[in-house]
């Protein structure tokens, strides 16, 4: 049964009017906010039963910034420029790990660059947009006036708004909108939103985030995953239907950089690969998964309309690693044959792969920290041995052979860790500010306009379009 909508619980529950959504899904259209957010600045919902149901709805642990007092001393672990970007903010440390504020804590993308980036683990927990937003204005203010404490409040009442009057319009400088809106009744609305947690999952609402539910355990179908690239749809579409007629479970991938993606993603049990892909040709996908110690053990089929013959197909297994190769067009029997056969001989992954790329990793950021290249050098490279589609390793090592003065070795690097994650904003303006340096000024127009598509920052976008126009 699909969750309910925010708003439909809450009209459900006599929380809001129909009114009060309406404007409330206006405004979110408008300002392209969460409707918690947007509701907790009309005084519709507390702060507190916004984030808890946001946690509730997402599985992971909610925040209050509205009943934090933050040290802003934190912004030295987690610079202010990150929160900005990235809408986090650091609330406090806890045992072993730092508290992160986050509008988006399943980015788990984000959260290991930040933990790499740092050095410290990180517990992400889901918070107001609006408050972050409000925790750095705060900071902002603090860091100019000296304070050393902020405490965030989306609800702190205006100073212009009489207690006990019965509605008042907001100041010029409240973020709400201008309209008069009544003060709400928070003690009877958190008696009646408590209600709504009691149904919200069929618990009541715990003080402290609920377990993590046991892992669940693949039916068989699920546990055979084969990752199918072609350029061509109806390829794509036929190999998939082959594949579940045996109740394999099929993705799919169009281009080089997709495949990459989803093969980090899923860690597929074989990959059929067409060897004419867009971006990153299928042979060198091929040879890439089979020199990394943490995918050769995935299977690889190459598939191929344009090579063909005996002594080719024999090359390419020889010089990239293949361990089959079919010509189309092709029989279905004879592909789910082959198949069959490499599925039954795949070797299990090494279970401990991943933790060594990290280990290897964080290795190689301690002794770049300290101005021992070669040896950051050396340990990015021995995690590029294991996992070659670490964007992270490729954009340390990018990062210390520039530091060594070796720009074509970095220039490599920084494209591999974007050709493994095209989003990954710091590799690409960084590569853009080296092929500057080095007055390759196309290229360096290439990133820079590959940075605007990476960032949602409108002040970001702006300083790069002002830039794009002074390289032009």
């Amino acid at each position: 049964m699909p969750k309910k909508e925010l708003g439909e619980i809450l009209r459900e529950a006599d929380l809001v009017s129909e009114t009060q959504l309406a404007e409330a899904l206006a405004l979110q259209r408008t300002y392209g906010e969460r409707l918690a957010s947007i509701l907790v600045r009309q005084r519709i919902l507390t702060e507190k039963f916004a984030v808890t149901y946001l946690g509730r709805q997402l599985g992971v642990p909610s925040v209050d910034l509205s009943k934090q007092e933050i040290d802003i001393g934190l912004l030295e672990v987690i610079p202010l420029e990150l929160c900005e970007r990235h809408l986090i903010f650091p609330v406090k440390v806890e045992g072993t790990r730092l508290q992160l504020a986050m509008s988006d804590p399943m980015d788990h993308v984000l959260v290991s660059e930040i933990e790499f980036k740092t050095g410290v683990r990180l517990a992400p927990m889901i918070a107001l947009e609006s408050s972050i937003k409000n925790a750095i204005v705060e900071a902002r203010r603090a860091l100019k006036a000296g304070r050393k404490t902020i405490a965030p409040n989306v609800q702190r009442p205006r100073e212009s708004e009489a207690p006990a009057a019965s509605s008042h319009a907001p100041t010029a400088a409240a973020p709400s909108p201008p309209r008069p809106v009544p003060p709400a009744p928070l003690a009877p609305l958190e008696e009646r939103e408590r209600a709504i947690f009691e149904t919200l999952a069929g618990a009541p609402l715990l003080t402290t985030p609920p377990p993590a539910p046991a892992a669940r355990v693949p039916a068989v179908e699920e546990v055979q995953t084969i990752l199918v690239v072609d350029d061509d749809e109806n390829i794509l579409k036929l190999i998939q239907t082959i594949l579940q007629t045996r109740r394999y479970k099929v993705l799919t991938a169009k281009a080089g950089r997709e495949a990459l993606a989803k093969v980090r993603e899923a860690m597929p049990d074989l990959v059929i690969l067409d060897g004419m892909l867009p971006e990153v040709h299928g042979f060198e996908i091929c040879r890439q998964l089979k020199t990394s110690e943490r995918f050769r053990h995935i299977p690889v089929i190459m598939v191929s309309a344009v090579h063909t013959g005996w002594r080719f197909a024999a090359d390419v297994k020889e010089k990239y690693g293949a361990d089959d190769y079919v010509e189309k067009p092709f029989d279905p029997a004879d592909l789910l044959r082959r198949v069959e056969v490499l599925m039954n001989r795949a070797p299990a992954v090494p279970a401990d792969s991943e933790a060594a790329a990290r280990q290897h990793l964080k290795e190689g950021v301690i002794a770049l920290k300290q101005d021992r290249l070669d040896d950051a050098v050396a340990a990015f490279k021995r995690g590029l041995a294991i996992d070659q589609f670490n964007d992270m390793l490729h954009y340390y090592l990018a990062m210390t052979y520039e530091k060594k003065d070796m720009v074509f070795h970095a220039i490599d690097h920084y494209e591999k860790a974007i050709q493994n994650n095209p989003d990954f904003y710091d590799a690409i303006t960084s590569l853009a500010n080296l092929y500057q340096r080095q007055e390759f000024w196309r290229k360096a127009v290439e990133m820079w306009e590959l940075a605007l598509a990476a960032t949602k920052d409108e002040s970001v976008r702006a300083r790069i379009k002002d830039h794009l126009l002074s390289l032009l």
